[in-house]
């Protein structure tokens, strides 16, 4: 029978397959009717689970990321300091005062500092960074056969059979002497990486020395400096007491008495600092900052945002673009708790070295992104921001070259003009960082087609023209900045080192850095360049950016040579 013979009924279209399937199952009395939900609702849904899901992961994340952990293998370690009795028991010392690298630092830091410094994790067997290192300094025979200590280049562990040694395997002499003819062969390869095996080595064998707690109105001494003093005051041996009653406990795996010992200790520290009135900071602070570890939480949110923003872009739906911002602006905030925490803990600005400054300008650059993105909202700003501020932060807590321990400030950077030529350099940098990533963009887009390519990832992004355009808007953001903070640099230089300009290595690549994105404004304003050569010119301009921060510091010694510390 021809089909109008059933005429449908009122309302219903057939114009498509999927509505004809839809009309079909209208007339199937058998099956209930199917509710589906609007996109926009399954959208606002899915932002609701994830930031619901980070939010909850994120205790668990931040402990797991301070739970780094060296696993000794050693039947030695079983069960020591472990369990809530133990956890509970050092409680009190992880806000007692100790001075460490010149500063006076939290027990829980100067734990995490020094188990990195000897295994490059925070945490041994279980135990936490702090209950690590007493239980180290309790029992030093066993902490001597502990293979603990990390050995990163591959030819010294075929050396000792071993990724990870003892102390014991250390100071073996058959070993040191197959050590040290494996630098006398190749000094350029293999000496520094036995200097650094000797630090950590240094650091395991002293790690008591290093356990300043008897306070003094200069540099604090620890109970083996103590111990050796002629004369010893009624504080000063209530403190060595505490201490030998704690590795006694320790020793005897007593958490009840270790934790009888532990509050006394902490208590006779306490009271001896502020006797000499020595100024303690702000130790809860201290621990909040290592253990919640911002810096590495907002790397996370930066990779939630870059989803997001990914998603945005693919799939044209404008509220995953929002909820990308909103991750980005809270690993903003995150980042912002670090910095502030790192400033009042060290008392001065965090610029000092390598760490501070590139941490700073990471969030220099989300900071730039999120200005763009609300005022123009073309998502590049912020898929570029949160992609390159999840890389740099993983970088800057991967990579060797970044220290991140809190050291005292140099004689020669004692001076606010540090703080200004130092914050206004990074913004530049930062600003110079979003056009790499606009130029890389470029690049490929035009490179697979142009704005007609098939690829539709690249499709969806925008135009050549917005790509070019974004482009200059951010080199005509960060050149100012880069010039500024010359100045500022020379203003420094002169009540320094008494010159303003020395052609110092780190000066002179400041200068060609700024040369170049001189010339790119130029070359843009009055002969027309746009395009794939402004594109670049922008990538040499960011090239020059990252040797005169980083290549300089390591190839071409000179007074910013501090920068590397």
């Amino acid at each position: 029978m021809g089909a109008s013979a059933s005429p449908l009924p009122p309302g219903i279209d057939i114009s498509s397959p999927r509505a004809g399937a839809r009309n079909r199952n209208r007339h199937l009395p058998d099956y209930a009717p199917v509710a589906r939900l609007p996109r926009r609702r399954w959208t606002g849904m899915a932002i609701v689970f994830v930031l619901w899901l980070f939010a909850a992961a994120r205790p668990a994340a931040a402990q797991q990321a301070a739970q780094s952990t060296v696993s000794a293998g050693t039947p030695e370690l079983a069960g020591a300091l472990t369990g809530d009795a133990w956890r509970e028991a050092l409680v009190p010392l992880e806000t007692m005062p100790v001075q460490d690298y010149g500063y006076i630092r939290s027990g829980y830091t100067f734990g995490e500092n020094h188990l990195r410094a000897i295994g490059g994790k925070s945490t041994l067997d279980g135990m936490g960074p702090l209950a690590s290192v007493i239980w180290l300094m309790a029992n030093p025979e066993k902490a001597a056969a502990t293979p603990i200590i990390k050995i990163v280049r591959p030819e010294v562990g075929e050396l000792f059979g071993a990724k990870r040694i003892s102390l014991n395997q250390y100071l073996d002499p058959t070993n040191h002497a197959r050590l040290v003819q494996m630098v006398q062969k190749d000094q350029e390869a293999f000496l520094r990486p036995a200097n650094e095996l000797e630090e950590q080595a240094d650091h395991l064998e002293n790690l008591e020395r290093d356990w300043a707690i008897v306070p003094r109105a200069g540099s604090w001494l620890s109970p083996v400096e103590m111990a050796a003093e002629k004369q010893i005051g009624t504080a000063d041996r209530r403190i060595l007491t505490q201490w030998a009653a704690l590795k006694a406990a320790i020793r005897a795996n007593d958490p009840a008495a270790g934790g009888e010992a532990a509050r006394e200790l902490a208590t006779a520290v306490r009271n001896a600092a502020v006797a000499l009135r020595t100024p303690l900071p702000h130790l809860k602070l201290d621990v909040f900052y290592h253990r919640g570890k911002p810096f590495e939480v907002s790397a996370g949110l930066y990779l939630l945002a870059a989803l997001f923003y990914g998603a945005a872009i693919l799939f044209k739906r404008s509220r995953l673009g929002w909820a990308g911002y909103a991750l980005m602006a809270a690993g903003f905030a995150e980042e912002a708790v670090g910095i502030t925490a790192r400033w009042i803990l060290a008392g001065r600005a965090p610029l000092s070295n390598m760490y501070e400054s590139f941490t700073f300008a990471v969030g220099g650059l989300i900071l730039i992104a999120l200005i763009f993105e609300a005022i123009w909202r073309t998502r590049l700003a912020g898929l570029g921001g949160s992609i390159l501020g999840f890389v740099f932060m993983v970088l800057a807590h991967k990579l060797p070259i970044f220290k991140s321990e809190i050291q005292p400030l140099m004689p020669a950077l004692q001076s606010s003009w540090l703080t200004y030529h130092v914050v206004v350099i990074m913004l530049s940098y930062s600003a110079f960082a979003l056009s790499f990533f606009a130029s890389i963009i470029y690049l490929a887009k035009d490179a697979m087609g142009g704005d007609q390519t098939a690829l539709a990832p690249l499709r969806r992004l925008p135009t050549l023209q917005a790509l070019d355009v974004f482009n200059y808007k951010i080199i005509a953001v960060g050149f100012p900045l880069l010039t500024l903070g010359i100045i500022f640099g020379a203003v420094w230089a002169a009540t320094a080192w008494g010159r303003p300009w020395g052609f110092d290595p780190k000066e002179t690549w400041s200068a060609i850095t700024w040369l170049i994105y001189a010339i790119y404004l130029h070359a843009r304003y009055l002969a027309g360049w746009q395009g794939r050569r402004a594109a670049y010119l922008a990538l040499l301009g960011f090239a020059a950016v990252l040797f005169t921060y980083v290549g300089v510091n390591y190839l071409l010694p000179g007074l910013h040579s501090y920068a590397s510390s």
